[in-house]
Formats: C-alpha cells, sequence, structure tokens
C-alpha cells in the first residue's frame, strides 16, 4: 500500500512484523532529493561572503597613515563609518569622493597605499569569511548548484580573497572590474550568467548595487541586512535575511510556491492531471516555472515533459492579427492535433515542430506542462485539462523581458505590439475565468516582495 502526498511529500508504507503488519510513515526525501531551486548563485565579496571589517579597517587606517606622510597632509583619518561606507562600491571613486577636497591622483595615492596594507592584511591571515557561509556554500555544492562572485573590486585582491579563506573550493567563477570586457556590477553578472549557461539564478549581497545588479539582468536579490549598507540606503529586493544561514530555506521558498501551485491545479492528490498549461504574458517567468514544475513532479515520482509553445518573436506585425490573438504566436491546430489529442488518449508522442524548437519524445504515461502565451484561448484551453495563469505587475514584466532580450526595439515591440495582442485577447476571453489558478508572480522567490527599513538595516 502506496499514499503520496505531493505537498508534503510523504509516503505510507506498510511493513509485516513479528506482531502483524504495521504501517510506517517514512519522508519520500530519503529516496528523492528535491533538485534546486535555482541552477546558479551570485554573490557579492565583502560584507557577503567575505568579513571584510576585520582587516579594512586597520589596513585602511595604516595606508593612510603612510600616504598622508607621502602627500605632506596633516589630517586625520576617514572614521571606521566612512571606511566602511566604501565596502561594496567601485573603489577608485568611492576614493574620490570620500577625499573629494584632494586631487584625484592625491586620493588615488591613498588608495594605492590603504590597498597594499589591505594585502598584507589579508595574506597574514586577517581575512575569515562571514558565519555560516561555509556551512551554506558546502550546502549548495552537494545539490550541484554553480556559484559566482560579481564584486567591484580588482583583481588582485579577489585573487587574495579566494586564496586566503578557501573561496575557491566553491567558486566556479568570479568577476571583478578588471575582468574583461567588464564595465560594472550589472555586466558581471550577465557574464556569469553567459557562462553559467542559465537564466535560472539569484543575486546575494548587501549593497543597493547588488540589487540593482540583480534586477538590470531580471533576477530575484537576497539582501544581507547585517552587511555594509549605510543608514538610509533603501535596497528593495525579493528577500532579506539576517543571519547567512537563512539563506538556503529563503531560496526553497521558491520550491515550495510552486509546491502550492502545483497542488492548487490537481497534483496533491494520487492522479493528478495529465496536461497542464503554464500561462502569462512575456516577463512573469513561466518558463523556468514550467521547467523547475517539471523537475520537482520527475523528482516525486511523475516524468514530467515540458513543450514550450512559440511565443511572439520582436519585429513581427501583431496589430492585425488581434481578432483571433490565438493565430499570432503559434498553429494552435498543430498542437491539438500532433500533441494534446494523442497524449489524452494515452499515446506516445514524437513531435517535431516545423519551427527551430526542441523536439519532444513523450512517453503515453508522462504528465506533460505546455508553456506559453495565449493558453486560454478556447481553441488551445479545450486541449489541457488544467491551466495555470501567471501575473506579475506590468513593470516587473517588462524590465524583466529587457533583461532577458537586451535591446529598447524588443521592449518597445511588446508594448506596442504583443500587448496589444494580449489586450484584445483578454476583452474576449478573461484569462482568471479559463484558469483553475491564477498565481502572483511578482517575487521569483515565492514571497511578497520587500523593502529595507529606513536606516538601510
Amino acid at each position: 500500500m502506496r499514499h503520496f502526498a505531493f505537498g508534503k511529500v510523504m509516503m505510507s508504507v506498510r511493513h509485516r512484523t513479528s506482531g502483524g503488519e504495521r504501517a510506517r510513515v517514512v519522508s519520500l526525501c530519503a529516496f528523492m532529493s528535491a533538485p534546486p531551486p535555482f541552477d546558479a548563485v551570485l554573490f557579492d565579496l565583502d560584507g557577503t561572503l567575505l568579513a571584510t571589517e576585520r582587516f579594512w579597517l586597520p589596513a585602511a587606517r595604516v595606508g593612510a597613515r603612510r600616504a598622508f606622510e607621502e602627500l605632506g597632509l596633516e589630517r586625520e583619518p576617514p572614521s571606521a563609518e566612512e571606511w566602511l561606507s566604501l565596502v561594496g562600491l567601485p573603489i577608485k571613486q568611492g576614493f574620490r569622493d570620500l577625499f573629494a577636497d584632494l586631487e584625484h591622483a592625491q586620493a588615488d595615492l591613498i588608495l594605492a597605499r590603504c590597498t597594499e596594507e589591505e594585502h598584507f592584511a589579508m595574506k597574514a591571515g586577517g581575512a575569515a569569511l562571514l558565519p555560516g557561509v561555509t556551512e551554506i556554500l558546502e550546502t549548495f555544492a552537494r545539490r550541484g548548484v554553480a556559484m559566482g562572485i560579481a564584486s567591484n573590486c580588482y583583481q588582485g585582491y579577489l585573487d587574495t580573497a579566494l586564496e586566503t579563506v578557501g573561496l575557491g573550493r566553491w567558486i566556479e567563477e568570479a568577476r571583478c572590474l578588471e575582468s574583461p570586457g567588464i564595465r560594472d556590477k550589472a555586466g558581471m553578472v550577465a557574464d556569469l550568467l553567459d557562462t553559467f549557461g542559465t537564466r535560472s539564478a539569484v543575486m546575494v549581497g548587501d549593497r543597493a548595487g547588488d540589487r540593482d545588479a540583480a534586477h538590470a539582468n531580471g533576477l530575484p536579490h537576497v539582501h544581507l541586512s547585517n552587511g555594509f549598507a549605510p543608514r538610509g540606503e533603501q535596497v528593495e529586493c525579493e528577500a532579506v535575511i539576517e543571519d547567512f544561514l537563512e539563506l538556503a530555506g529563503t531560496l526553497d521558498g521558491r520550491t515550495r510556491w510552486i509546491e502550492a501551485a502545483l497542488a492548487a491545479v490537481g497534483f496533491d492528490r494520487d492522479r493528478g492531471p495529465r496536461s497542464v498549461g503554464i500561462c502569462g504574458r512575456e516577463g512573469t517567468g513561466r518558463a523556468l516555472f514550467a521547467r523547475d514544475a517539471a523537475r520537482l513532479l520527475t523528482a516525486r515520482g511523475r516524468p514530467t515533459k515540458v513543450l514550450s509553445a512559440e511565443r511572439p518573436r520582436p519585429g513581427r506585425a501583431l496589430a492585425g492579427e488581434t481578432e483571433d490573438p490565438a493565430r499570432a504566436p503559434l498553429d494552435g491546430e498543430a498542437l491539438l492535433e500532433g500533441v494534446l489529442a494523442p497524449h489524452a488518449r494515452g499515446e506516445a508522442v514524437r513531435w517535431r515542430p516545423p519551427r527551430p524548437a526542441p523536439p519532444l519524445d513523450l512517453r503515453g504515461e508522462d504528465t506533460l506542462l505546455v508553456e506559453g502565451p495565449f493558453l486560454t484561448h478556447p481553441r488551445l484551453r479545450a486541449g489541457l485539462e488544467r491551466v495555470l495563469l501567471l501575473e506579475a505587475e506590468e513593470g516587473l514584466r517588462l524590465r524583466r523581458f529587457a533583461a532577458l532580450e537586451g535591446s529598447p526595439e524588443a521592449l518597445e515591440w511588446v508594448r506596442r505590439e504583443l500587448s496589444a495582442a494580449e489586450r484584445a485577447l483578454d476583452r474576449r476571453f478573461d484569462p482568471e475565468k479559463a484558469a483553475d489558478h491564477v498565481l502572483n508572480a511578482d517575487n521569483l522567490l515565492g514571497a511578497p516582495r520587500r523593502g529595507t527599513p529606513d536606516e538601510g538595516s
């Protein structure tokens, strides 16, 4: 006798003992581990992974005194708060701003002496990881998560940090302001995503600049509130943690979010639906949601495949097709007759789409998730047992789309052409009425979006 409950992933097993038959409930996770919620986690370095204040404050004070002597300046060094306010910022500009009354060459000399002392301090064993970092990085490594660093530092400092505290054991790729082709932290994040070959990632950091780099690439941001953000620095984010050990559980919130949505469309029962549409406008994250849902279902013992219905491409004029918007993005009849109808009959499907797209080999017993736009159109909705509709605030969707497509022309096309087709379909067929469940996708971590308090904590 076996019973599965999707949300808690429990299994009831009958055992025969000398005293008779008894039931024992065990966690299915003992046999199947859930896939990680993200392919990659990208970290800021100082104040996020590294306890920078341990070596930076004494090194900066010594370095500044050396530079003042060389320059013939009689002045007090900056306060501890002022020194720490530089952490996480582009360091050269930070020094020029901190010593705004000096010439740039003088500020640059102070920077050089401070970084020399910092290097000596790190090599002498002054550098250390923040509490919880080792445990979390070990956890992610065991789960097969790719890890990278994006830091507003220079290459020598980055190399020293990776070497002296052992970050090289876990960090596969690291970028800084001296990395080839890099202009800012957003570019570092973009380069790491290209290197890892995924858009399934999250950024973790302690400054507003980390958030900006994440959002510029369409990624969620986790803010570490006990880092170096100065008083008054606002960091709107998808999640806030005070202790680094909270990170794994926070990211697993995405898995819980997906599990709850799947349960809402029937996967909490022994016999859930065999075909589900994952629908939503561009920028709702539906493609990654469908991929992650399929991985989760498969790990739970339900082999699941994803079919991505062709979405409209920038440059195609859709305004004249708004009488029947479903004709714009895909051939609905081909999808119905070639995939959905035979799959509903329990037949195996070998789908070779006429357009360049991944082929689909589907066994009769497999669960099918179809992700794409316009799936609430009656022609397509009729071929799907359930439809899950993802919705997100328009500004968020456009930002994510712009990060993915990377061109102003594509963003203008979405506003002018695609949105018109979507609105036309919505006027004719209310998507919320056609969907079995509507899921708010403003936060890809599955929690309300957050803004840190005024004090910057």
